[in-house]
């Protein structure tokens, strides 16, 4: 018996290691929504992503922005550009909702260029849904 548990710890600790390189090499596809217009939030879901590369760097990641959220995204005065900039070279696509842009009176060119826009931010992550996507709300 003295002899059996090292070795059952032993193989038991091995499944445990290589099921989480597994799971780490999986095609994650994630899609975020983002409505929190606060630079903490933004602070801390940046890292978020910046932690999900470093588990699982073949991940997809999508994030759409709407209501306060695209403040993450303004050409202006971001404390974050050179981070989402990195974020995007590893594959991360960066939304803006047309509708909160109409409705905050706001123009396309106020924003980060490696943004792209999407007519209705709730809907493009209903379609990703659709498609298999993961959800997760950001800023909570």
């Amino acid at each position: 018996m003295k002899k059996i548990l090292p070795l059952a710890l032993f193989l038991f600790s091995l499944s445990i290691l290589s099921h989480a390189q597994v799971v780490s090499e999986a095609p994650h596809r994630i899609i975020y929504q983002l409505t929190d217009g606060d630079v903490d939030v933004h602070e801390k879901f940046l890292r978020q992503l910046e932690n999900i590369f470093r588990a699982a760097p073949n991940a997809q990641i999508e994030v759409v922005t709407h209501g306060m959220g695209i403040d993450l995204m303004r050409n202006t005065n971001n404390l974050y550009t050179e981070r989402i900039a990195a974020l995007v070279e590893k594959g991360v696509e960066f939304m803006i909702c047309e509708n909160t842009l109409a409705q905050r009176k706001l123009e396309k060119g106020q924003f980060l260029e490696l943004a792209g826009f999407v007519p209705a931010g709730v809907l493009e992550i209903v379609m990703k849904q659709e498609k298999g996507w993961i959800y997760i709300k950001a800023g909570i």
